[in-house]
């Protein structure tokens, strides 16, 4: 092996190696649905900690949240849809868990119980600014 191919490997092997291990990783991400199986949203959820966040149980599994899309759950299941768990690795899909009563709510986060009233103003709500959005969606549904 000449000096030159040495450098080179030695040069490249490690970006190689830290860029399979930073796809190696798998997001998170709940996803709400209509019955009929129609996507209405999701949210990411971390495996990590994160400043602002919040550890939580998701169907047996820890993760770390914001408060906002705990929010954004409990006003889904609200609603009557359905709330999916899903792992995420490329272009895999792998769904985890459907079963809405397995995801947190505010309390599940150890929050005071003033947090949580303020947290779920209707005034802030995401059902107040997603009705909005539907309202506006639907208005142009006839120019389909």
């Amino acid at each position: 092996m000449t000096r030159v191919q040495c450098i080179a490997i030695l040069t490249f092997l490690p970006a190689i190696a830290l860029a399979g291990s930073s796809f190696a990783q798998s997001d998170y991400y709940i996803r709400s649905q209509y019955p009929d199986g129609t996507f209405t949203g999701s949210h990411e959820i971390l495996t990590r900690p994160k400043e602002g966040y919040y550890q939580a149980q998701y169907c047996d599994r820890l993760f770390w949240v914001s408060t906002t899309t705990v929010v954004w759950t409990e006003e889904e299941v609200a609603a009557g849809r359905t709330l999916i768990l899903e792992e995420n690795f490329g272009e895999e899909r792998n769904v985890l868990c459907s079963d809405n009563t397995a995801f947190a709510s505010l309390y599940d986060l150890g929050l005071d119980k003033r947090e949580i009233e303020a947290l779920r103003e209707p005034e802030g709500s995401f059902q107040t600014r997603a009705s909005r959005i539907h309202t506006i969606r639907d208005a142009f549904k006839q120019f389909k």
